[in-house]
């Protein structure tokens, strides 16, 4: 296991942020599904790739692995690995794209500044604290003027990566019922409180019209929606935003392997992180199934998201690029799509 090094801070991601519309005549058209985490990285980037024409589909990361099975795309995102039950190809790679925060993200009225923990965020999301006044809620925010309301969950009602990490991280920091599982009931281990929604752009935008909601969603498509960021207790005790910067300080201190798969270690002491984080993944073919025209598309714009967009514009879209030993990890593993 390797340590990932080099995490950038946020001020030099900001910089360079450059939008290039598409060339007018692409040699080749590759299409791709899959992470709803990462679409907004994914379209900026596409938009900004000139070389041939990209189409990325946001499915869900397990829509996003069984269209790439079944070969009806020529790459695949997802913000979790294949687990060893799942169909999948013969032969190919993950490889690791683009990385972020996932937010507790919330819509209640005159509630500016919202602080919980682990064992509240599964009392929330498990149904068994029910309005946002309770004790537990309470005794994180005792300034705060917390409403005698219901708490109204939206969960992601697809396979979801998001809710694999998500559950992941209350798994490892609380157990009980949870389990690490893209499927939001199987994940609770009982039937899900809530209303669910598909992709992070479904969650974010229906906690943005239903009043005392919280979800769990990519900041990108929570900032569209404006919704509001709960400073969440990491294993040093400290309460911290999710950023950029505090997302990449927890990122930074994760292990990986020769395959490029992240372990993440949810209760790890990293000062002044963000302790809920994730990994999206592209997936490509190392073996030659597909034409070689397109493979070479496909390494080609795996190449200019690692190379040049992430370092370029992650950071602007609220995402931590991929750097250090992952970085050169991934590239290797993109050298032999074919």
């Amino acid at each position: 296991m390797r340590k990932i090094s080099g995490i950038l801070a946020a001020a030099a991601l900001l910089a360079s942020v450059a939008f290039v519309a598409p060339a007018a005549h692409a040699s080749e058209t590759i299409t791709g599904s899959g992470s709803s985490f990462m679409n907004s990285f994914q379209q900026t980037c596409t938009a900004m790739y000139t070389k041939n024409k990209v189409n990325y589909t946001s499915t869900g990361s397990g829509t996003g692995r069984s269209q790439f099975t079944a070969g009806t795309t020529d790459f695949g995102g997802s913000d979790d690995a294949f687990k060893s039950t799942e169909a999948q190809p013969k032969s190919f790679v993950h490889v690791a794209l683009v990385a972020g925060a996932i937010t507790i993200a919330y819509n209640v009225p005159g509630v500016k500044s919202l602080r919980l923990d682990a064992p509240t965020i599964s009392g929330i999301f498990d149904g068994t604290i029910k309005t946002w006044d309770n004790a537990a809620i309470k005794k994180l925010n005792p300034s705060a003027k917390l409403p005698n309301k219901n708490i109204q969950v939206v969960y992601r009602s697809d396979s979801s990566g998001t809710t694999g990490n998500f559950t992941n991280y209350l798994a490892q920091t609380v157990g009980g019922t949870w389990t690490s599982n893209g499927v939001w009931a199987t994940a609770l281990g009982k039937t899900p409180v809530g209303i669910g929604a598909p992709q992070n752009q479904g969650v974010t935008s229906t906690v943005a019209k239903t009043e005392y909601s919280i979800t769990y969603a990519d900041p990108a498509d929570a900032k569209k929606n404006k919704l509001a960021f709960a400073s969440v207790k990491n294993a040093n005790g400290q309460f911290v935003q999710p950023t950029v910067s505090t997302a990449g300080k927890f990122i930074g201190a994760q292990s990986n392997d020769s395959k490029g798969i992240v372990t993440f270690d949810y209760k790890k002491k990293v000062s002044g992180a963000y302790p809920i984080n994730l990994i999206a993944y592209g997936l490509a073919r190392t073996e030659e199934n597909r034409t070689p025209a397109k493979a070479a598309a496909v390494k080609d714009y795996f190449e200019f998201l690692l190379k040049t967009c992430g370092p370029q514009i992650a950071g602007a879209g609220d995402y931590v690029p991929i750097t250090g030993k992952l970085r050169s990890t991934a590239l290797n593993l993109v050298a032999g799509v074919k």
